[in-house]
């Protein structure tokens, strides 16, 4: 299932409760959809603070002098470092004009199509924001506890990345 040529770029968010394999997930959709021809960027929501650059390399110690942003690119790549407040997805996903699918981790609770990650040990209920949502990926035995995740939208499993590609792909083409 090869992508089509049509230009448009799609949001996908992958969302679930802490630990409930997120990155997990999307380090195993990139390779799927970059082999079939998508260009894939990725946005992770950190709701703590982070530190952005490594101690030792010039741009850290250009931030510990005071410097309120840092920027180091190369021929091929380029990272930017920049405090200010109230930053968004929106600011970042126009970093990625060329993304065919931009994946965002977290934002359980926003209105963007999302596939939510519900693991057993983990979680065994649907806690994010069912606008838009395209699927539950599980591995809980859905036959028992289907009426544990109070959802009416199809479950996946969890480790059945093909088809979590598949119903992704089916969204995007239907949009």
């Amino acid at each position: 299932m090869k992508k089509n040529n049509i230009k448009k770029q799609s949001i996908i968010v992958i969302c679930g409760v802490k630990n409930s394999g997120k990155t997990t997930l999307i380090t195993k959709l990139i390779p799927k959809f970059t082999s079939l021809g998508y260009k894939v960027a990725t946005i992770k929501h950190d709701g703590h603070d982070f530190d952005a650059d490594v101690e030792g390399t010039d741009s850290y110690k250009h931030k510990q002098a005071g410097a309120y942003g840092t920027a180091v690119f190369s021929k091929n790549k380029f990272m930017v470092v920049k405090e200010q407040k109230e930053t968004d997805e929106f600011e970042l996903i126009n970093l990625f004009p060329e993304a065919d699918i931009i994946f965002l981790e977290g934002f359980k609770n926003s209105n963007y199509p999302k596939i939510e990650i519900v693991r057993k040990g983990n979680s065994y209920e649907s806690v994010c924001n069912k606008e838009n949502l395209i699927a539950i990926a599980s591995d809980i035995d859905i036959e028992n506890n289907i009426k544990n995740l109070n959802i009416d939208k199809k479950i996946i499993d969890l480790n059945n990345i093909d088809k979590i590609v598949e119903k992704i792909i089916q969204y995007i083409e239907v949009k």
